[in-house]
Parts: C-alpha cells; sequence; structure tokens
C-alpha cells in the first residue's frame, strides 16, 4: 500500500484522483456495511 502511494504521489492530477477513489470506496464500505447491520438486526429479531 505504502510503495502504492509512493507511486502515484508524483503526479498530483492521479494523487487527487485516487484521493477521490479512495474516500468514494470507504464511503461505499461503510454504506455496506450499515446495509448489513440493517438486515442482521431485522433477522435477529423475532416475528
Amino acid at each position: 500500500m505504502n510503495t502504492a502511494s509512493n507511486a502515484v504521489s508524483s503526479t498530483p492530477a492521479a494523487n487527487t484522483f485516487f484521493g477521490k477513489l479512495r474516500a468514494l470506496a470507504l464511503h461505499a464500505l461503510n454504506l455496506h456495511l450499515q446495509n448489513c447491520a440493517v438486515i442482521a438486526e431485522a433477522y435477529r429479531r423475532p416475528n
């Protein structure tokens, strides 16, 4: 991970692109985990 970030640090345009891509991926992961938590809570509750 560190070598990949060092490779893109030479070009600022690619660095901002990967920064936005990373933020988008983290946001999508957060939404996915929230969705899983909602499904698990609904599954855990009795009818």
